[in-house]
Formats: C-alpha cells, structure tokens, sequence
C-alpha cells in the first residue's frame, strides 16, 4: 500500500455529462491518458498503485461514460452507451487535457476494451495524438477467445474443481459461429472461471479495493456493470485484423502469459502494422493485468516510448 497519495481530482462537461478525471502529477510535458477496461473497470482505482512508477510524465485516469464515478454522478441507461458516444467523450476528452496541461504531447495509453477505444480513435483522429501505447491489445475476438478458451480448458481440467469443468463444459465454444446471446454468456462464464485460474487475475481486486478513492457505492457500481450491453455490441464481432497502416507512433505492451487477449496473436498482428514509429515490448511475470502484475517493467517501458518521442 503506498504511504503518501498525491493526485487532483475533477469534474468536466464532456459531451453532455460531468466526466470524472483523476491526475497524477509528474515531470515533463508529456500526458498520458489511460484508457480502461471493461468496459467498466475504472483503472483510476489502481492509481495509487501506480504512482510511484509514474515520475517522469503527467498522467490522467478518467472514468468512462457508464463508470466508476462518472457513473454515479450521471446515471447513465445501458442505452445510452455506445462505441462512437464513448469515442466522441474521449475526443472531448483529449481537447480538455490539451488545455489544462498547454501541451500537444499526449499519449493513449489503453487496456483491454481500453484498446478498442484507443485503436478506433487513432484511425478516426490520428493527428490529436503523439502515440497510441496497447496492452492486452485486442485484435479479433473469435480468434483470441477461442485461445483463451483453451487456455482456461486445458487449466481446469488439470486443476479445477467439478462445479468448474462443468461450468466450462456449458460453454459454446466455437467463437467465430456464436449468435450474440451464446457469445454473451460464453464471455461472461469464461470471465468468472478467468478470475479463479487466469495469470493472477485477483490483483487487481485486492489493489482496487484498499485504493482510498473507493467506496461501497464505486464498488456496486462495478460489479453492476452498465456496460456490459456495450461490450457485447463491440465485442461480438470485432476484428480488426485486416488494417495494418496508421498514421501515428504505435507501441505494443504485452504480457508474456496473457491468454484473455492473447499477446501472441496481438504480437503476430503487430508485425504486420505499418505506421511512423512502432515498438513491441514483452512484460515478463504478467498476464493481461501486466500493469498490477509487474508494475516496474510495464511503466519502464512507457517510461522508455516517452523518451524516444
């Protein structure tokens, strides 16, 4: 747990909602804006778990439409969440930044569902940014949930209890073919069954739950999840494997035992992208929450992109 917790905390209007950010001061003129997952889950409750790693750049936490905060403030209806909604917010978003911090260098940095924003603001709006930064970056979902189907398939059996094999052996597995419904209950069993075999999938709970910005009320709001009907809008048929030219510095952060979005397709699909400046780096002892699973190299190697920018 980290001793001292130096942050600001603030409302904007952000396309028609007040929008929570969470800042985290540093050296530089750099501004990294990270991007979660989940949909969902806030990662502005593992920011005092990052600050020490974060000296070198000024960093920005904002909980998405439909989140964390920004969700108890609004009350936004699973309606009202959408791919091009969330992408106009972060559009917004990126303008606020600029304006607070006087500065052009801003950086994207997304996890997870976080990747799917950031790659899709990227392709729309490559000049508003210096670089984007992926990390369990998704690529195709029938293609990497097929292998973390596997994956967790080939754990179980060896490891898990009756009550798990059967759960899995309730799961429609052949991805590419699954109508919504079946993909919807597919994702969401093999999510829980992640959170008991995946690569240390609990440290993020046990980090987001002694964070001191989190409340019973934060906490409902994640484990109601309002986006979920979102993610499966996104999700279901989501490839972006044929695009392979930007026009912005891409980087690759990927963790050596991620099977949720598996890194080695997301690395297979990296060699095939054209764009200005591109780098992949390997984060050893980690798995798709490599930025609570290893900390010290994750933030080594953003802190590394930000100096060769």
């Amino acid at each position: 747990m980290v001793k001292s917790f130096e942050f600001e905390e603030d409302y904007a209007s952000i396309n028609g909602i007040s929008q929570y950010f969470l800042h985290l001061p540093g050296a530089g003129e750099s501004v990294v804006i990270m991007l979660h997952g989940g949909p969902g889950i806030p990662n502005s409750y593992a920011a005092h778990y990052h600050q020490p790693y974060l000296s070198f750049c000024n960093t920005i936490y904002y909980d998405q439409r439909g989140s964390g905060k920004t969700q108890l403030k609004n009350s936004c209806t699973p309606e009202s969440l959408s791919l091009d909604t969330l992408l106009e917010d972060l559009k917004q978003t990126i303008q606020y930044v600029k304006n607070k911090y006087q500065t052009d260098k801003i950086f994207l940095a997304g996890h997870s569902w976080g990747t799917v924003l950031g790659t899709q603001y990227i392709l729309k709006h490559p000049h508003d940014v210096s670089g984007y930064i992926g990390y369990g970056q998704l690529v195709s979902t029938s293609v990497q949930d097929r292998i973390w189907y596997e994956h967790l398939k080939e754990k179980i059996l060896k490891l898990g209890k009756k009550d798990d094999i059967k759960k899995l052996s309730a799961v429609a597995c052949s991805f590419p073919n699954l109508t919504r419904d079946e993909f919807d209950k597919a994702t969401a069993q093999l999510s829980e069954l992640e959170a008991i075999y995946g690569y240390k999938a609990s440290d993020w709970v046990e980090i987001y739950q002694k964070s001191p910005l989190m409340t019973p009320r934060d906490w409902n709001v994640i484990e109601e999840d309002f986006s979920q009907k979102l993610a499966g809008d996104v999700f279901h048929d989501y490839d972006i494997s044929s695009i392979h030219d930007y026009q912005v510095p891409l980087y690759y952060i990927l963790g050596r035992h991620d099977n949720w979005t598996s890194s080695v397709i997301a690395a297979e699909y990296f060699e095939t992208i054209n764009a200005p400046k591109k780098g992949l780096y390997w984060i050893e002892h980690a798995g798709h929450m490599l930025d609570t699973n290893n900390p010290t190299d994750f933030f080594n190697a953003i802190k590394e992109i930000i100096a060769q920018s």
